[in-house]
């Protein structure tokens, strides 16, 4: 016999209530307060993205309460192409059911990442639409593998499954093109590196990246600073949740990423990873937690080892 507790779990009251709490739009992920403490606002991350994995039909829920936060409209073409998206994500399809890490669940956090760190940069209306649509496809299809060698294998991947939806909306072939070059430069080892470059050339002077081994939709990135912004933005909100949250919420993401290749992902893995990140550019403020994880993984690496800490 079920208990009083799972029945009212599972009654849509419940539900509608447990939706209500994930995104209550008084606070974080969606709201942005002055003086906030970085831990603080992780630790509300946190607990939105453990009642979200509850949330029925997640991917929808997700973006429709990211349209309206963003004051963006439904019947714009690229919202009409996410919000059909997401109801085929939240049917199954390419929603990667059978990965502990590449799914709906990651899909809807990437997207709230990255609506925050949009709102942080104070990005204008159409950046802000393309950036939440890029966020919520930048691993549409995903097959619970690496690229193994293919470098952008499974980002053109994600953006030859996204073209019909964009092509069906109306999407301009520019906005088409825009929301492509987003999803190449959430790439880890290339794509994102590239971006964060190409933005550091066109809004800090510093050198200009060289466009060797990069293909073409990244190379928009380098004479683009609206761009290249909006690229980093994605790039940085598809980590966070790896990165600059709580040291627990990091280290579960790490174990679903484990699980999802079927092979140990101990601390040395762990701090290698987050050395190669550095720093944060656009998320500037999630940095002390950026360094918490660091640290953490620093300690975990020299128990492991006998070593000093």
């Amino acid at each position: 016999m079920r208990s009083r507790t799972a029945c009212c779990a599972s009654c849509p009251g419940a539900r509608r209530q447990l939706v209500a709490a994930a995104f209550d739009l008084a606070r974080p992920p969606f709201r942005i307060i002055a003086g906030q403490d970085a831990q603080a606002v992780a630790q509300d991350f946190v607990r939105c993205y453990e009642q979200l994995a509850s949330v029925p039909d997640k991917a929808q829920v997700c973006l429709a309460a990211a349209l309206e936060v963003a004051g963006l409209s439904r019947d714009a073409p690229l919202a009409r192409a996410g919000l059909q998206i997401a109801r085929d994500m939240d049917a199954g399809v390419g929603a990667g059911r059978a990965n502990a890490y590449h799914n709906t669940q990651h899909f809807c956090e990437v997207l709230l990442n990255a609506l925050y760190l949009a709102r942080l940069a104070a990005s204008e209306t159409q950046e802000m639409c393309e950036i939440l649509l890029a966020a919520l496809v930048h691993d549409f299809h995903h097959d619970g593998a690496t690229n193994g060698g293919i470098t952008f294998r499974l980002e053109r991947l994600a953006a030859d499954a996204t073209m019909p939806y964009l092509e069906a909306a109306r999407v301009a072939d520019a906005g088409r093109l825009r929301v492509t070059s987003l999803i190449f430069a959430t790439e880890l080892m290339t794509g994102m590196r590239f971006a964060r470059q190409c933005y550091l050339h066109l809004s800090a002077g510093a050198p200009r990246p060289s466009p060797e081994g990069i293909p073409e939709p990244l190379q928009r990135l380098a004479s683009d600073a609206g761009l290249a912004r909006e690229a980093v933005i994605v790039g940085e909100a598809d980590l966070l949740s790896s990165v600059g949250l709580t040291v627990r919420y990091g280290e579960l993401q790490q174990q679903r990423l484990a699980e999802e290749w079927q092979q140990p992902l101990g601390a040395d893995h762990k701090l290698r990873f987050l050395d190669w990140f550095e720093e944060f550019t656009i998320g500037r403020f999630f940095s002390p937690n950026l360094r918490a994880l660091k640290e953490a993984a620093r300690s975990d690496a020299a128990t492991r080892s006998g070593s000093p800490g």
